[in-house]
């Protein structure tokens, strides 16, 4: 079997992720997809704006055949172990043959140079980093900076700190550092950028971003069309569900309440928690009534703004550095499938590594020793409490919700 991975948040399924599945399966002629997908927090450190149950659904519907969660520790992490998080769990299906990923820029040899420069850097590739870190510089903006230096054969009107390009750049070098043996593929973006909150579309830029989409769905005062953005299924699935969406400002008092009630050397035990940062998030909690207060008085140079984020959720989950056996700790969770997904399944338990759990309550033994399995569930409980349902605000959907069929 040929079978595609694909890593994703699909927050929401949108025409741009449909294209990328179509095209894969078409240029590659392969015989199903896998997405892995991150579960109800996603890596920028908000939460998704619908539960990893309902957005595996909108997938499988539009093509995706079989749907595993990213465990939420590295869901939530930096790009380069979100990266790295998702290809072991690829490569522990057993029967993944290519990673198909997407990128404003789509010169793979050009991309598998850089990978290759960050695996080995130069001793100037090294120094000039050193020397943007001193100045004050974020790790993003002080390893282009370094790239540059270092590979000045290559410069040409590009920004690496596109979320795409730097995910595409993570991901080459997660292959390369497993010695895997799933091939890349790129398939060229053609919507909106990552950021972009237009909901225009253009023929150099047919699809728009899912960023676009919630922010329209959240900001707009006037009905939106859906499904000129996204799947017809995905808009009746996400228009149907009980659940309502959610977004970062319905976790804020609690974020705030973590932070007050905290001491510096609480959080300084914290993923990613350094350089006296923990006395600057407890005093900013003092001065801030809501979420974009507290972002403003944490802001600096040193920190771009999604690694504040990604450290505020840290501080919601109470996330720490987890030393991850993954032979040990891991599992492949499945959300969602259909009919060539059940096939698959089949494969991945004659060819796979790690336990494939379709019913966790058949998986105490492992939640009991699992740091990321227990991250998953407490992140749930957590996730549901924005709900303005009492009966939605109830925990244990781990135990509870199966994985959506489509037989």
């Amino acid at each position: 079997m040929k079978i595609i991975g694909i890593v994703s948040e699909y927050n929401p399924f949108h025409n741009g992720h449909a294209y990328q599945v179509q095209k894969s399966i078409q240029d590659l002629e392969a015989d199903g997809i896998i997405a892995i997908m991150s579960g109800n927090f996603v890596q920028r450190g908000f939460p998704a704006m619908q539960d990893k149950w309902l957005r595996a659904e909108m997938a499988v519907k539009a093509g995706v055949n079989l749907v595993i969660e990213l465990p939420t520790y590295y869901a939530t992490s930096s790009a380069e172990h979100f990266a790295k998080g998702a290809i072991a769990l690829l490569e522990a299906t057993g029967v993944v043959t290519h990673l198909s990923f997407g990128s404003e820029f789509d010169d793979l040899d050009y991309l598998n140079t850089i990978a290759n420069m960050l695996i080995r850097p130069s001793e100037m590739f090294n120094e000039t980093l050193k020397d943007a870190l001193d100045k004050g510089l974020s790790y993003p903006l002080a390893r282009e900076i370094a790239l540059n230096v270092s590979l000045p054969e290559l410069s040409q009107p590009m920004d690496l700190n596109q979320s795409n390009v730097i995910l595409a750049i993570e991901y080459l070098k997660a292959l390369k550092q497993s010695n895997s043996s799933i091939q890349p593929f790129l398939v060229r973006r053609l919507g909106k950028d990552y950021h972009d909150a237009s909901i225009e579309t253009s023929a150099d830029a047919p699809f728009v971003s899912a960023t676009a989409i919630r922010e329209a769905y959240f900001e707009s005062t006037k009905p939106l069309q859906f499904d000129a953005f996204m799947p017809i299924d995905a808009v009746k699935t996400m228009v149907n569900s009980p659940y309502l969406a959610v977004r970062i400002e319905d976790f804020e008092k609690l974020i705030l309440y973590a932070l007050r009630k905290s001491t510096p050397e609480a959080l300084s035990i914290l993923r990613d928690v350094k350089e006296g940062l923990e006395n600057k998030m407890v005093q900013a909690s003092l001065n801030s009534s809501n979420y974009a207060e507290l972002l403003a008085a944490i802001k600096s140079k040193r920190y771009t703004m999604t690694r504040i984020n990604r450290i505020l959720l840290n501080v919601l989950l109470g996330i720490e550095e987890i030393d991850i056996d993954l032979v040990a700790h891991g599992y492949l969770r499945v959300l969602a499938f259909d009919a060539t997904g059940q096939k698959i399944i089949r494969a991945i338990k004659k060819n796979g590594y790690l336990p494939l759990i379709t019913n966790l309550n058949k998986h105490t033994d492992l939640l009991k020793i699992s740091p990321l399995l227990q991250l998953d569930v407490k992140a749930t409980n957590i996730y549901h409490l924005a709900q303005t349902d009492p009966k939605r605000q109830l925990g244990g959907r781990d135990f509870l919700q199966k994985p959506f069929q489509l037989l």
